[in-house]
């Protein structure tokens, strides 16, 4: 299992995330202040035949969904580097807003934090 920790140079994108060998990542994703409870997966560039790049996906929200009014987020992104710790990220994500009915977009890049 890998720890990721990247962020954006601003840091108002972070990503901190465990990730097993091509497959499960769980963590925290931190937009503008706010953090994300988050899953997803993950497949390496090489690992099958014509597989030519290291992508993944995750998804979550912040809070508990049985209270308040939670945001959601989903990211995809390219990992450039070895899967045990990445060089660097290109990353889009959305969010959503339960409490004001928003969606707010990123996308960017993220680097070793």
């Amino acid at each position: 299992m890998s720890h990721w920790k990247l962020a954006s140079s601003d840091r108002t994108f972070a990503l901190d995330v465990e990730a097993s060998d091509n497959s499960p990542m769980n963590g925290t994703l931190t937009y503008q202040g706010k953090s994300y409870s988050v899953t997803g997966t993950w497949v390496a560039s090489g690992s099958m035949p014509q597989r030519n790049a290291s992508a993944f996906a995750l998804s979550g929200f912040t809070g508990k969904l049985t209270e308040g009014m939670p945001n959601f987020i989903a990211a995809t992104g390219i990992m450039t580097g070895p899967g045990g710790s990445p060089t660097k990220i290109d990353i889009q994500a959305d969010s959503s807003s339960s409490a004001d009915g928003t969606i707010q977009r990123y996308t960017g890049v993220l680097y070793p934090a």
